[in-house]
Protein backbone atom coordinates (compact mmCIF):
# COMPACT_ATOMS: atom_id res chain seq x y z
CA UNK A 1 0.00 0.00 0.00
CA UNK A 2 3.16 2.62 0.99
CA UNK A 3 4.67 1.81 -2.27
CA UNK A 4 1.62 2.39 -4.17
CA UNK A 5 0.76 5.88 -2.53
CA UNK A 6 4.69 6.64 -3.01
CA UNK A 7 4.31 6.08 -6.93
CA UNK A 8 1.24 7.91 -7.16
CA UNK A 9 2.79 11.02 -4.66
CA UNK A 10 6.03 11.00 -7.10
CA UNK A 11 3.96 10.78 -9.93
CA UNK A 12 1.26 13.79 -9.08
CA UNK A 13 4.78 15.92 -7.68
CA UNK A 14 6.48 15.33 -11.57
CA UNK A 15 2.64 16.72 -13.10
CA UNK A 16 2.73 19.51 -11.13
CA UNK A 17 6.40 20.43 -11.84
CA UNK A 18 5.62 19.91 -15.54
CA UNK A 19 2.47 22.01 -15.07
CA UNK A 20 4.18 24.84 -13.61
CA UNK A 21 6.76 24.80 -16.66
CA UNK A 22 4.01 25.22 -19.09
CA UNK A 23 3.14 28.85 -18.37
CA UNK A 24 6.99 29.90 -17.71
CA UNK A 25 7.21 28.26 -21.62
CA UNK A 26 4.57 30.41 -22.70
CA UNK A 27 6.18 33.71 -21.12
CA UNK A 28 8.80 33.10 -22.98
CA UNK A 29 7.29 33.65 -25.99
CA UNK A 30 5.22 36.46 -25.43
CA UNK A 31 6.46 39.89 -26.79
CA UNK A 32 5.00 43.41 -25.14
CA UNK A 33 3.64 43.92 -22.31
CA UNK A 34 0.85 41.82 -21.58
CA UNK A 35 0.15 40.89 -17.92
CA UNK A 36 -2.13 37.72 -16.43
CA UNK A 37 -4.39 39.31 -13.64
CA UNK A 38 -6.94 37.24 -12.74
CA UNK A 39 -9.88 37.80 -10.28
CA UNK A 40 -9.30 35.91 -7.67
CA UNK A 41 -5.92 35.80 -5.33
CA UNK A 42 -3.08 33.91 -7.98
CA UNK A 43 -2.67 31.21 -5.51
CA UNK A 44 -6.00 29.92 -5.74
CA UNK A 45 -5.63 29.90 -9.61
CA UNK A 46 -2.59 28.03 -9.06
CA UNK A 47 -4.08 25.09 -7.18
CA UNK A 48 -7.19 25.49 -9.65
CA UNK A 49 -4.55 24.97 -12.31
CA UNK A 50 -2.37 22.14 -10.51
CA UNK A 51 -5.50 20.16 -9.69
CA UNK A 52 -6.84 20.12 -12.82
CA UNK A 53 -3.65 18.21 -14.32
CA UNK A 54 -3.32 16.08 -11.57
CA UNK A 55 -7.00 15.12 -12.38
CA UNK A 56 -5.85 14.51 -16.11
CA UNK A 57 -3.08 11.80 -15.44
CA UNK A 58 -4.45 10.34 -12.41
CA UNK A 59 -8.08 9.80 -14.22
CA UNK A 60 -5.99 8.23 -16.98
CA UNK A 61 -4.26 5.82 -14.60
CA UNK A 62 -7.18 4.82 -12.36
CA UNK A 63 -8.93 4.05 -15.65
CA UNK A 64 -6.25 2.30 -16.76
CA UNK A 65 -6.27 0.13 -13.18
CA UNK A 66 -9.74 -0.67 -13.81
CA UNK A 67 -9.24 -2.00 -17.14
CA UNK A 68 -6.64 -3.95 -16.26
CA UNK A 69 -9.20 -5.90 -14.03
CA UNK A 70 -12.24 -6.15 -16.52
CA UNK A 71 -10.81 -6.01 -19.67
CA UNK A 72 -7.23 -7.17 -19.72
CA UNK A 73 -4.68 -6.39 -22.68
CA UNK A 74 -4.04 -10.36 -23.01
CA UNK A 75 -7.49 -11.47 -23.33
CA UNK A 76 -9.31 -8.12 -25.27
CA UNK A 77 -6.36 -6.38 -26.94
CA UNK A 78 -8.58 -4.21 -29.97
CA UNK A 79 -11.25 -3.66 -27.42
CA UNK A 80 -8.78 -2.57 -24.47
CA UNK A 81 -7.21 0.18 -27.10
CA UNK A 82 -9.88 1.34 -28.69
CA UNK A 83 -11.50 2.41 -24.81
CA UNK A 84 -8.36 3.40 -23.61
CA UNK A 85 -7.76 5.54 -26.57
CA UNK A 86 -11.39 6.81 -26.72
CA UNK A 87 -11.22 7.49 -22.74
CA UNK A 88 -7.74 9.39 -22.97
CA UNK A 89 -8.96 11.96 -25.53
CA UNK A 90 -12.19 12.29 -23.89
CA UNK A 91 -10.90 12.68 -20.50
CA UNK A 92 -8.06 15.00 -21.31
CA UNK A 93 -10.88 16.76 -23.48
CA UNK A 94 -12.81 17.01 -20.35
CA UNK A 95 -10.10 18.31 -17.81
CA UNK A 96 -7.95 20.70 -19.68
CA UNK A 97 -9.74 21.79 -22.64
CA UNK A 98 -13.52 22.40 -20.70
CA UNK A 99 -11.55 24.60 -17.93
CA UNK A 100 -9.30 26.44 -20.82
CA UNK A 101 -12.55 27.31 -22.73
CA UNK A 102 -14.75 28.25 -20.12
CA UNK A 103 -11.81 30.53 -18.63
CA UNK A 104 -12.00 31.78 -22.28
CA UNK A 105 -15.85 32.56 -22.31
CA UNK A 106 -15.43 34.64 -18.34
CA UNK A 107 -12.75 36.45 -19.91
CA UNK A 108 -14.92 38.16 -22.74
CA UNK A 109 -14.15 35.70 -25.35
CA UNK A 110 -10.01 36.93 -25.10
CA UNK A 111 -7.13 34.89 -24.70
CA UNK A 112 -5.26 37.42 -23.08
CA UNK A 113 -2.40 36.09 -24.85
CA UNK A 114 -0.81 36.11 -28.46
CA UNK A 115 -2.00 33.07 -30.92
CA UNK A 116 1.71 31.47 -30.83
CA UNK A 117 1.39 31.55 -27.07
CA UNK A 118 -1.74 29.80 -27.19
CA UNK A 119 -0.55 27.47 -29.54
CA UNK A 120 2.36 26.53 -27.31
CA UNK A 121 0.32 26.36 -24.14
CA UNK A 122 -2.00 23.27 -26.47
CA UNK A 123 1.19 21.42 -27.46
CA UNK A 124 2.46 21.10 -23.84
CA UNK A 125 -1.01 19.69 -22.75
CA UNK A 126 -1.07 17.38 -25.93
CA UNK A 127 2.99 16.49 -24.92
CA UNK A 128 1.40 15.84 -21.42
CA UNK A 129 -1.18 12.93 -22.59
CA UNK A 130 1.58 11.91 -24.97
CA UNK A 131 3.85 11.06 -22.18
CA UNK A 132 0.76 9.29 -20.48
CA UNK A 133 0.24 7.48 -22.84
CA UNK A 134 3.63 6.40 -23.04
CA UNK A 135 3.70 5.40 -19.40
CA UNK A 136 0.18 3.24 -20.10
CA UNK A 137 2.03 1.94 -22.84
CA UNK A 138 4.78 0.01 -20.40
CA UNK A 139 2.59 -0.79 -18.04
CA UNK A 140 0.74 -2.56 -21.01
CA UNK A 141 4.12 -4.31 -21.99
CA UNK A 142 4.16 -4.90 -17.80
CA UNK A 143 0.92 -6.51 -17.94
CA UNK A 144 1.13 -8.49 -21.02
CA UNK A 145 4.45 -10.20 -19.64
CA UNK A 146 2.56 -10.75 -16.20
CA UNK A 147 -0.19 -12.52 -17.82
CA UNK A 148 2.11 -14.71 -19.88
CA UNK A 149 3.40 -15.81 -16.76
CA UNK A 150 0.41 -16.16 -15.05
CA UNK A 151 -1.50 -18.17 -18.01
CA UNK A 152 1.62 -20.46 -18.33
CA UNK A 153 1.18 -21.22 -14.28
CA UNK A 154 -2.07 -21.77 -14.93
CA UNK A 155 -1.47 -24.03 -17.61
CA UNK A 156 0.94 -26.08 -15.02
CA UNK A 157 -1.75 -25.85 -12.56
CA UNK A 158 -4.53 -27.78 -15.05
CA UNK A 159 -2.12 -30.20 -15.95
CA UNK A 160 -1.51 -31.08 -11.70
CA UNK A 161 -4.99 -30.86 -11.51
CA UNK A 162 -5.98 -33.02 -14.52
CA UNK A 163 -3.91 -35.73 -12.96
CA UNK A 164 -4.93 -35.44 -9.27
CA UNK A 165 -8.46 -35.95 -11.03
CA UNK A 166 -7.34 -39.02 -13.19
CA UNK A 167 -5.31 -40.79 -9.81
CA UNK A 168 -8.53 -39.90 -7.43
CA UNK A 169 -10.91 -42.09 -9.96
CA UNK A 170 -8.23 -44.91 -10.82
CA UNK A 171 -6.96 -45.10 -7.08
CA UNK A 172 -6.42 -48.80 -5.82
CA UNK A 173 -9.06 -48.74 -3.24
CA UNK A 174 -11.75 -48.04 -5.70
CA UNK A 175 -10.51 -50.52 -8.39
CA UNK A 176 -9.83 -53.48 -5.96
CA UNK A 177 -13.13 -52.41 -4.03
CA UNK A 178 -14.49 -52.93 -7.60
CA UNK A 179 -12.38 -55.86 -9.21
CA UNK A 180 -13.21 -57.79 -5.87
CA UNK A 181 -17.05 -57.14 -6.08
CA UNK A 182 -16.56 -58.27 -9.95
CA UNK A 183 -15.51 -61.67 -8.64
CA UNK A 184 -18.56 -62.00 -6.73
CA UNK A 185 -21.01 -61.48 -8.96
CA UNK A 186 -19.17 -63.69 -11.41
CA UNK A 187 -19.66 -66.53 -9.00
CA UNK A 188 -22.92 -66.38 -8.17
CA UNK A 189 -24.70 -63.64 -10.43
CA UNK A 190 -22.86 -63.72 -14.21
CA UNK A 191 -25.89 -61.41 -15.42
CA UNK A 192 -24.87 -58.86 -12.76
CA UNK A 193 -21.65 -59.31 -13.16
CA UNK A 194 -21.69 -58.29 -17.19
CA UNK A 195 -23.74 -55.27 -16.06
CA UNK A 196 -20.94 -54.58 -13.66
CA UNK A 197 -18.29 -54.91 -16.07
CA UNK A 198 -19.68 -52.45 -18.68
CA UNK A 199 -20.42 -49.97 -16.26
CA UNK A 200 -17.37 -49.92 -15.08
CA UNK A 201 -15.53 -49.55 -18.42
CA UNK A 202 -18.11 -46.60 -19.52
CA UNK A 203 -16.84 -45.46 -16.35
CA UNK A 204 -13.00 -45.33 -16.90
CA UNK A 205 -13.60 -44.67 -20.56
CA UNK A 206 -14.75 -41.12 -19.37
CA UNK A 207 -12.48 -40.54 -16.95
CA UNK A 208 -9.98 -41.07 -20.17
CA UNK A 209 -12.03 -38.48 -22.75
CA UNK A 210 -12.99 -35.97 -20.35
CA UNK A 211 -9.81 -35.73 -19.00
CA UNK A 212 -8.62 -33.11 -21.53
CA UNK A 213 -12.13 -31.11 -21.69
CA UNK A 214 -12.16 -28.02 -19.13
CA UNK A 215 -16.27 -28.21 -19.35
CA UNK A 216 -18.31 -31.34 -19.92
CA UNK A 217 -22.28 -31.11 -20.38
CA UNK A 218 -24.36 -31.35 -17.15
CA UNK A 219 -26.10 -34.53 -19.65
CA UNK A 220 -22.85 -36.39 -20.67
CA UNK A 221 -21.88 -36.04 -16.67
CA UNK A 222 -25.32 -37.44 -15.16
CA UNK A 223 -25.03 -40.56 -17.70
CA UNK A 224 -21.08 -40.89 -15.78
CA UNK A 225 -23.05 -40.66 -12.55
CA UNK A 226 -25.19 -43.90 -13.01
CA UNK A 227 -22.73 -46.09 -13.63
CA UNK A 228 -20.76 -44.87 -10.58
CA UNK A 229 -23.97 -45.30 -8.70
CA UNK A 230 -24.15 -48.44 -10.20
CA UNK A 231 -20.74 -49.52 -8.83
CA UNK A 232 -21.44 -48.23 -5.68
CA UNK A 233 -24.90 -49.72 -4.96
CA UNK A 234 -23.69 -53.25 -6.37
CA UNK A 235 -21.36 -53.45 -3.49
CA UNK A 236 -23.16 -51.46 -0.81
CA UNK A 237 -26.79 -51.88 -1.82
CA UNK A 238 -29.63 -49.87 -0.14
CA UNK A 239 -26.63 -48.32 2.22
CA UNK A 240 -26.79 -45.97 -1.11
CA UNK A 241 -29.66 -43.84 -2.16
CA UNK A 242 -29.02 -41.35 -5.00
CA UNK A 243 -32.19 -39.35 -6.10
CA UNK A 244 -31.31 -37.42 -9.84
CA UNK A 245 -33.97 -34.30 -10.96
CA UNK A 246 -32.48 -32.78 -13.30
CA UNK A 247 -34.71 -30.02 -15.37
CA UNK A 248 -34.01 -30.88 -19.27
CA UNK A 249 -33.17 -27.04 -20.11
CA UNK A 250 -29.92 -27.54 -17.02
CA UNK A 251 -29.12 -30.70 -18.92
CA UNK A 252 -27.41 -28.62 -21.76
CA UNK A 253 -25.27 -26.76 -19.11
CA UNK A 254 -21.96 -27.59 -18.84
CA UNK A 255 -19.40 -27.85 -15.32
CA UNK A 256 -15.80 -29.71 -14.84
CA UNK A 257 -15.95 -33.20 -15.87
CA UNK A 258 -15.76 -35.65 -12.60
CA UNK A 259 -17.57 -32.78 -10.11
CA UNK A 260 -20.17 -35.24 -9.34
CA UNK A 261 -18.88 -38.06 -8.79
CA UNK A 262 -16.16 -36.32 -6.52
CA UNK A 263 -19.40 -35.00 -4.42
CA UNK A 264 -20.86 -38.28 -4.32
CA UNK A 265 -17.52 -39.61 -3.28
CA UNK A 266 -16.57 -36.97 -0.73
CA UNK A 267 -20.45 -38.21 0.54
CA UNK A 268 -19.63 -41.59 1.33
CA UNK A 269 -16.21 -41.42 2.55
CA UNK A 270 -16.95 -39.17 5.36
CA UNK A 271 -20.38 -40.97 6.55
CA UNK A 272 -21.48 -44.35 7.95
CA UNK A 273 -23.33 -45.94 5.18
CA UNK A 274 -25.06 -49.44 5.87
CA UNK A 275 -28.64 -50.97 6.25
CA UNK A 276 -29.17 -49.49 9.48
CA UNK A 277 -27.32 -45.77 8.63
CA UNK A 278 -28.02 -45.42 4.80
CA UNK A 279 -26.78 -42.50 3.23
CA UNK A 280 -29.39 -40.10 0.83
CA UNK A 281 -28.15 -37.97 -1.82
CA UNK A 282 -29.91 -36.22 -3.81
CA UNK A 283 -29.28 -34.04 -6.95
CA UNK A 284 -31.34 -31.05 -8.15
CA UNK A 285 -31.35 -27.87 -10.30
CA UNK A 286 -33.21 -24.81 -8.57
CA UNK A 287 -32.86 -23.15 -12.23
CA UNK A 288 -30.64 -23.92 -15.08
CA UNK A 289 -27.52 -22.04 -13.77
CA UNK A 290 -27.37 -23.95 -10.66
CA UNK A 291 -27.34 -27.54 -9.35
CA UNK A 292 -27.50 -28.12 -5.73
CA UNK A 293 -26.70 -31.83 -4.35
CA UNK A 294 -27.40 -32.81 -0.71
CA UNK A 295 -26.74 -35.62 1.40
CA UNK A 296 -27.52 -36.33 5.43
CA UNK A 297 -25.49 -36.36 7.53
CA UNK A 298 -23.70 -39.61 9.64
CA UNK A 299 -20.47 -38.46 10.19
CA UNK A 300 -17.80 -41.34 10.88
CA UNK A 301 -15.58 -41.37 13.83
CA UNK A 302 -11.70 -40.51 14.47
CA UNK A 303 -11.61 -39.21 9.91
CA UNK A 304 -9.15 -37.21 9.26
CA UNK A 305 -9.62 -35.42 6.12
CA UNK A 306 -7.73 -33.19 4.00
CA UNK A 307 -10.44 -32.37 1.80
CA UNK A 308 -8.42 -32.62 -1.61
CA UNK A 309 -12.11 -33.19 -3.38
CA UNK A 310 -13.61 -30.08 -2.69
CA UNK A 311 -10.42 -28.01 -2.73
CA UNK A 312 -9.67 -29.87 -6.48
CA UNK A 313 -13.30 -28.62 -7.67
CA UNK A 314 -12.68 -24.58 -6.26
CA UNK A 315 -9.42 -25.03 -8.12
CA UNK A 316 -11.01 -25.88 -11.39
CA UNK A 317 -13.56 -23.43 -11.08
CA UNK A 318 -10.60 -20.98 -10.42
CA UNK A 319 -8.94 -21.86 -13.74
CA UNK A 320 -11.54 -21.06 -16.01
CA UNK A 321 -11.94 -17.96 -13.98
CA UNK A 322 -16.03 -18.61 -12.45
CA UNK A 323 -16.95 -18.30 -9.27
CA UNK A 324 -20.21 -19.86 -7.18
CA UNK A 325 -18.76 -23.09 -6.57
CA UNK A 326 -19.81 -23.51 -2.78
CA UNK A 327 -20.38 -26.14 -0.17
CA UNK A 328 -22.50 -25.05 3.78
CA UNK A 329 -22.86 -27.66 6.74
CA UNK A 330 -26.06 -27.72 9.25
CA UNK A 331 -27.21 -29.86 11.56
CA UNK A 332 -28.92 -32.87 9.26
CA UNK A 333 -27.51 -31.96 6.04
CA UNK A 334 -23.99 -31.54 3.79
CA UNK A 335 -25.12 -29.13 0.76
CA UNK A 336 -22.85 -28.47 -2.24
CA UNK A 337 -23.98 -25.73 -4.62
CA UNK A 338 -22.21 -26.43 -8.15
CA UNK A 339 -22.53 -23.34 -10.67
CA UNK A 340 -23.53 -24.44 -14.22
CA UNK A 341 -21.67 -22.64 -17.18
CA UNK A 342 -22.20 -21.93 -20.76
CA UNK A 343 -19.28 -23.73 -22.76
Amino acid sequence: MNIKFNKTLVRMVLVSLYALAVPALVKLTITGDVIFLPPFPRWIFLCVYLFFFNLNSEGNFAFDRYLNKKIPWFYFPRKRLLLQSCFIFGWSLTTLGVPFTTWYFLNGRSLIYPPFSVFVFIASVVMLTGFIGVSLTINFFRQWKTTLLEVEHLEQEKLKLNYKVLQNQVNPHFLFNSLNVLISEIRHNPDTAETFTRKLSLMYRYVLQSKNHDLIPLNNEIEFIYSYIYLNQVRVGTALNVSIDIDDEAKYSCLPPITLQILIENAMKHNVMNEENPLYITMETPDRETLVIKNNLNPKQSLNSTKTGLSNIKARYKLIHEDGFKTEKNETQFIATVPLLVE
